[in-house]
């Protein structure tokens, strides 16, 4: 497992799996958006799991453990652990949180009292090798102990990954309409998004709607990313970039991509045997990501509502305007 600590933000609907992906081939192990795969999921050791009970725990709680006498209520206690620090860091961090597991399965008994250094100690003492991936980050509300151990040591690396806002509406809209908040209780944001847009049958005016609520989640996650786009230490990438031929990018568009992130975070890689893996019908991000689909979607009135309310998102993030087709 790598040493790194990673950062990633990719505002909603951005090709995220694709960035989790080629992490997952760096060696990383990934918390955050979207669930990752089995072969994707923080898998402690013995020492690291005591490590991380005797420096978030508390002090009479981490007595009580002992992993040779009582193996599966110490694996249970240190799981609990690992929640409950991750879902610290997302508070610090400010990130658009994941629904806490104790709101949507209260069975999951988060028991253990925890040590108040959760709250302060530096993000260099969470667990290494693991590429924590969030949505949207707000600096103005974010733990500035943070932002001071980022500057000061450069660690953890952070990748922005987007994608062209006018696909990312599209994908809302389609992941929204199939879920109706009830299937994806990790994102709170879908219990009113998911009924209704369901409830529109038209796909037009599925697009109409999302183009005129104001609380659909995309100006926002873009909006805030805006700061990490022009910032020398954060290495970008895009959708377009890593999707490669299957998802109407480039091959050696891609390979480049991969190279270059996996040089930002230190890493020695076959760029052409990644590449080859990250959008296949073996991969577990092959769905319906493709480059350019709001194309095919999008009347011109679409195209003219988008860059009359986002098209200084495509500016900044470089994508053309198209407002004729």
């Amino acid at each position: 497992m790598s040493a790194e600590r990673v950062l990633v933000i990719s505002p909603r609907k951005s090709g995220t799996h694709l960035v989790q992906e080629l992490l997952v081939h760096l060696g990383y192990r990934i918390y955050g958006e979207p669930v990752p795969p089995p072969e994707g999921r923080p898998d402690f050791s013995i020492r690291e799991r005591l490590a991380m009970a005797e420096r978030y725990l508390d002090p009479g709680e981490f007595r009580a453990l002992d992993p040779r006498r009582d193996r599966e209520t110490f694996l249970r206690t240190t799981d609990q652990v690992w929640l409950q620090l991750a879902w610290a860091w997302q508070t610090r961090m400010a990130v658009a949180p994941l629904t806490h597991v104790e709101a949507v399965a209260p069975a999951a008994g988060f028991g253990p009292k925890m040590s108040p250094d959760i709250w302060t100690a530096p993000f260099s003492q969470t667990p290494p090798g693991i590429a924590w991936i969030f949505h949207s980050a707000d600096i103005w509300r974010m733990d500035a102990s943070f932002l001071a151990e980022w500057v000061n040591t450069g660690s953890p690396k952070v990748i922005l990954n987007y994608r062209d806002p006018r696909d990312v509406l599209l994908s809302l809209v389609d992941f929204f309409s199939r879920n109706n908040g009830l299937r994806f209780r990790r994102f709170p944001e879908t219990a009113i998004f998911g009924p209704v847009l369901e409830s529109i049958q038209d796909p037009a005016a599925k697009i109409d709607y999302a183009l005129s609520d104001p609380a659909m989640p995309l100006l926002g996650d873009y909006e805030s990313a805006i700061s990490f786009l022009h910032h020398p230490n954060v290495c970008t990438v895009s959708f377009e970039e890593l999707v490669g031929p299957q998802g109407g990018g480039g091959r050696e568009t891609q390979r480049d991509a991969v190279r270059r992130v996996a040089a930002w975070l230190d890493r020695d890689v076959d760029a052409d045997a990644v590449a080859e893996e990250l959008f296949t019908p073996r991969s577990f991000t092959l769905n319906k990501g493709r480059a350019g689909r709001w194309r095919e979607a999008f009347t011109p009135a679409h195209t003219e509502r988008f860059e009359a309310r986002f098209g200084h998102l495509l500016d900044t993030f470089g994508y053309d305007r198209e407002v004729s087709r």
